[in-house]
């Protein structure tokens, strides 16, 4: 490219200021050829109304039924939409008509029978032991969770590979401490952590 000159910069430049000059030449006609006052009478005039904030409730319900409640920093993105693709399923199952046909009642009565609740009694201290075991079929979970002189929850994630195990005891102010430790095919890894129910 050839340096420019001195004479081409300065024709450059009066053009540039030609046309901004025509500019507000056309500008200025338009201003003083409009009306210098508009009268409005307030009387005639419409009153405006501003729509009220609306929040769709059916969508808010939605949106808590189907993202998840905990998600772990571990967890990867495809586990994730994993849950939310189970919490969608599920949602769906619950609030359609499909569970009220011979397959849908048939799921039921599955899901009813992998579910186990056992109530171990009290002991001399008064405290009352239970045990409960859920497998979530759509979820490839299986959890077993004991409460009574301590609780305790084992679970095992069948699409992951993952075994994780806590006990945990409950705080004041909605908080537990929580003793866990879990294992997967790449890592074992033991934590001591404050959990916030919130």
């Amino acid at each position: 490219m050839r340096p420019v000159g001195r004479s081409v910069f300065l024709q450059l430049i009066s053009r540039i200021t030609v046309k901004a000059a025509q500019l507000f030449c056309v500008l200025m006609a338009l201003l003083l050829a409009a009306p210098a006052f508009a009268k409005v009478d307030i009387r005639q005039t419409k009153r405006l109304y501003m729509p009220a904030e609306y929040v769709d409730e059916d969508l808010a319900h939605l949106s808590q039924a189907i993202l998840p409640k905990a998600i772990d920093p571990n967890d990867s993105s495809r586990s994730v939409v994993g849950k939310i693709v189970d919490n969608s399923l599920t949602y769906w199952y619950n609030n359609s008509e499909f569970k009220n046909t011979s397959v849908g009642r048939a799921a039921t009565q599955v899901e009813k029978k992998m579910r186990a609740d056992v109530n171990l009694g009290t002991d001399t201290n008064k405290i009352q032991h239970r045990l409960s075991f859920r497998v979530l079929a759509a979820q490839a979970l299986a959890k077993l969770e004991y409460v009574g002189w301590f609780k305790a929850s084992l679970n095992y994630d069948a699409k992951s590979a993952k075994t994780e195990a806590e006990v945990f005891e409950n705080l004041p102010n909605n908080k537990d401490l929580v003793v866990s430790h879990s294992v997967t095919g790449l890592e074992n890894k033991s934590q001591l952590s404050l959990r916030w129910n919130w």
